[in-house]
């Protein structure tokens, strides 16, 4: 079994998210409550912004705990 490391679990955590995320798009689809549509318009902005929240959360792990290699010798 594979380590979990920190890129995989907000993986993890992301997929769970666009899933649920689809599931109430689907269900405010089809549901007539009041205020469906700005539900579903939400949904459908956060099912692009979940997806590119992520990658810049990664991408800044990266950047911060990048270790740089200062012993060139001097």
């Amino acid at each position: 079994m594979k380590k979990m490391t920190g890129k995989r679990i907000v993986a993890w955590i992301g997929i769970i998210l666009l899933v649920l995320l689809y599931l109430a798009t689907l269900v405010t689809a089809f549901l007539h409550i009041p205020g469906w549509d700005r539900l579903f318009q939400a949904c459908l902005i956060a099912t692009i912004g979940v997806p590119i929240l992520i990658w810049i959360y990664v991408w800044l792990y990266q950047k911060f705990t990048e270790r740089r290699d200062d012993s060139s010798g001097d």
